[in-house]
């Protein structure tokens, strides 16, 4: 009983002190410690100066008291690394901040750069969507040495949003170029 007991509480530290270690200046020893902090990460109650970034304002008519608050995401849904390399990576996280007017959702793609013998973050792009069918997702849609010329892969963010009639799709193709992430546009 008292090493069941041992083990939670050894363990609820360890969530504890990834979560609050992700931050903009964190250093992560590897990308899976970073992944690892992300899932663990709990907005509404952890603050870090990556609270913002999992935040939107309650949808609603103008008369309502709660339209424009900001509303926290409790919990990270997911965090999963898209691709790496020795010296970068894609990580893709969602969230579902509890909006009650309709459904949320929140994306943010890191750029991770390793320097040092530490993992740090780069980069960041924000993504949200609002409505009945909100979604938020990415995926590595062209790879390198994957039969193309590219030296770094592609990553394609897609938001999904609306409901009751009026949803629609968009997507964007991003890149990144020296610890930048950047818009692909077409040529």
């Amino acid at each position: 009983m008292k090493t069941t007991l041992f083990v939670l509480l050894f363990g609820a530290s360890i969530l504890r002190a990834e979560s609050a270690d992700f931050a903009r200046s964190g250093k992560f020893e590897s990308v899976d410690a970073f992944v690892a902090a992300a899932t663990a990460f709990q907005p509404a109650t952890h603050k870090s100066d990556l609270t913002a970034l999992f935040t939107v304002k309650e949808p609603g008519q103008t008369d309502d008291p709660k339209a424009g608050s900001p509303v926290v995401a409790k919990t990270i849904e997911t965090a999963s690394m898209l691709w790496s390399d020795e010296s970068h990576a894609l990580i893709f996280v969602r969230a579902a901040p509890p909006t009650e007017a309709t459904p949320s959702a929140v994306g943010v793609l890191f750029l991770l750069e390793h320097e040092k013998d530490a993992w740090r973050i780069a980069d960041s792009l924000r993504f949200s969507a609002l409505g009945k069918w909100a979604r938020v997702v990415a995926e590595i849609t062209a790879n390198p040495g994957s039969g193309t010329e590219l030296k770094d892969p592609v990553v394609t963010v897609q938001e999904t949003q609306g409901g009751r009639g009026y949803n629609y799709g968009i997507s964007a193709s991003y890149a990144f170029e020296g610890s930048k992430l950047k818009r692909m546009e077409l040529e």
